[in-house]
């Protein structure tokens, strides 16, 4: 568990091995309380970047946006996630036969004392060789990652409130550059959307409903100081017997 500011609530959750590295700017987002479940196998690496607003993408508080469906949302939420996970991979280069070894070797004997590249000296056994040997790959050797982990899918989920219990999670497709709503459901008080998409993510509320969100607001209006903490669980998949 970490705690940033004494004001927003992460936990991470996942069936795998999960190295995480997280930048959250508490102070700008406020009281927010998320969970995150991720799916994987194999050990896998989490980069997390929690911000208030995202200025590239226009989530700026009130701005109004289309998504791919074509409806208008507006964003309210003062949440942005952008995720992005890889696999632990170590890279290894492997040359082919043709690799060649050069060698500067000395030896500390005599002056009739020879070295060769085999890390022998032909003169007596006291003779000492040295070599500084260097391997060189021609132009075909190639390097292999050998990776163990995988990353399957995330459910993210937020507390639902009066402001956003409307909303749709939505995530910001950089190949065709738009955001796209996913489906949403209240679940046990949390907006939960699953994916298996990584990228931006943070919730968008229809456009047709802001004005009530702005009614129950105005009559019923909430000002706490919540608990930035960052909880990481390791769960072991359950192997099923006979």
């Amino acid at each position: 568990m970490f705690c940033f500011q004494e004001r927003t609530r992460l936990t991470i959750c996942a069936n795998t091995g999960l190295e995480l590295d997280i930048n959250c700017d508490a102070l700008g987002i406020g009281e927010k309380d998320v969970v995150i479940e991720v799916e994987g196998t194999g050990e896998l690496k989490l980069t997390m970047t929690c911000t208030r607003e995202e200025a590239q993408l226009g989530l700026m508080k009130g701005n109004l946006k289309r998504v791919r469906n074509r409806n208008t949302y507006r964003y309210l939420e003062g949440f942005c996630i952008k995720m992005d996970c890889t696999a632990n991979c170590k890279c290894e280069c492997n040359c082919d036969p043709d690799c060649t070894c050069e060698c500067d070797c000395q030896c500390k004997c005599d002056n009739d004392c020879q070295c060769k590249c085999d890390y022998k000296c032909n003169c007596d056994p006291d003779c000492i060789c040295e070599c500084d040997c260097q391997c060189k790959c021609d132009s075909d050797c190639q390097c292999n990652p050998e990776c163990d982990g995988n990353f399957l899918k995330a459910r993210l989920m937020i507390r639902a409130t009066n402001q956003n219990r409307f909303a749709h999670w939505v995530y910001f497709d950089n190949e065709n550059e738009e955001l796209v709503a996913v489906p949403t459901i209240n679940q046990d008080g949390y907006l939960t959307a699953e994916t298996s998409v990584l990228s931006t993510w943070t919730l968008l509320v229809p456009e047709e409903t802001t004005s009530v969100i702005a009614t129950t607001v105005g009559i019923a209006s909430v000002f706490t100081i919540g608990i930035i903490a960052i909880s990481v669980f390791y769960f072991k998949r359950k192997s099923i017997g006979n």
